[in-house]
């Protein structure tokens, strides 16, 4: 008699052999269910000469059933740790439908017998192992709310027990998805909603210098100082850019050279905010020379500084220059000794404002 560990059902550890002997009797081979135990509990019901080469066949003469690939453990659900379970799995279905008046053979008496017989084995065995007396556990016998978090296994629900689309939003806990659960490079630009990177969400510091792409920080990025921070120099925030430099009292309203070669004509060279036209036409005499602004100053508070100059090797170094006047758009310069061969006048303009 072949070993079997019940009357309806044998269980080995044995994952490295090809073949098992069950040993108990059973109606078909259909009848015949085999299934994977894991270490941690997880089963799964094989599948009889599957296709895919991890399938099995069995032998009612024999009493065998023996796996198509090379072993047991040869399949990618069954682990050197792992236990695998024959068992009859007979249907309740009566087989044998008898009439009245009929001749009643061995035959059928025998196998309406042992149907329920098998039937009731299986039951008080629990065969299939399921712990509850049943043959097989189909949605209609767990109650609503029985499959509860103590009832699943550690590691007992894997990838390929969830169906497509089944995690849904619902089933995410409040803070469920934290740092340690999402993979590095998984969470990309597509995935970041519009406006979602806010102030509050970075940390200090996290913008560093290797973050800011070449020219991202142009003028639109920043504060700028205005033209009153500039022309009060304040102390208020804001960056200085080109635009608004030109108002600070340490940056030239204008500067150049004015000529005292002759009486009769001034020439200005080397000029910034100068209006050179109007100044040369400007009528001259021996000592004055006026200069008109191209760009108007908001007012008259602002400070000239002169010196004479000249050609190498003419005397330059006698005669004061004096600021005879001063409007927003002229001031006048006056020197002591009049004019001289290569004599000229330098002059810088310095104020608080600007119109532009």
């Amino acid at each position: 008699m072949p070993d079997t560990s019940g009357l309806s059902f044998y269980e080995t550890d044995d994952v490295t052999s090809k073949s098992i002997t069950y040993g108990f009797d059973v109606l078909s081979a259909d009848d015949i269910t085999v299934i994977a135990i894991a270490s941690n509990g997880a089963r799964t019901v094989l599948t009889v000469e599957s296709g895919d080469g991890y399938g099995y066949t069995v032998n009612l003469d024999t009493q065998t059933v023996t796996y198509t690939g090379a072993s047991w453990d040869s399949h990618p659900l069954i682990y050197p740790s792992s236990s695998v379970r024959v068992y009859r799995t007979t249907s309740v279905i009566p087989s044998i439908d008898f009439k009245s008046g009929a001749v009643l053979s061995e035959s059928d008496l025998d196998t309406a017998y042992k149907q329920g017989l098998f039937a009731a084995q299986e039951m008080t065995e629990d065969a299939a192992d399921t712990n509850a007396g049943l043959q097989s556990v189909t949605s209609g016998v767990i109650a609503a709310g029985a499959v509860t978090a103590p009832k699943i296994a550690t590691n007992s629900i894997s990838e390929d027990r969830i169906i497509n689309s089944a995690v849904t939003n619902a089933k995410i806990a409040d803070n469920a998805i934290n740092a340690a659960k999402i993979q590095n490079g998984t969470v990309g630009s597509v995935e970041l909603a519009t406006g979602c990177v806010i102030e509050s969400k970075i940390g200090n510091l996290a913008v560093t210098e290797t973050k800011i792409g070449d020219q991202a920080v142009t003028q639109n990025k920043v504060t700028k100082a205005t033209k009153a921070n500039m022309e009060a120099q304040s102390g208020s925030y804001g960056v200085v850019t080109p635009d608004v430099l030109k108002h600070s009292p340490l940056v030239p309203r204008c500067y150049g050279s004015v000529t005292y070669d002759t009486e009769s004509s001034q020439v200005v060279t080397q000029s910034y905010n100068v209006d050179i036209t109007q100044t040369q036409n400007e009528t001259v005499t021996n000592f004055k020379r006026k200069i008109y602004l191209l760009n108007n100053v908001t007012s008259a508070n602002y400070t000239v500084m002169a010196s004479l100059s000249a050609a190498s090797g003419n005397s330059h170094d006698d005669g004061q220059v004096v600021i005879a006047s001063k409007d927003v758009g002229e001031f006048e310069i006056i020197i002591t000794e009049g004019v001289a061969t290569g004599r000229q006048v330098d002059f810088v303009v310095f104020g608080s404002t600007l119109a532009t």
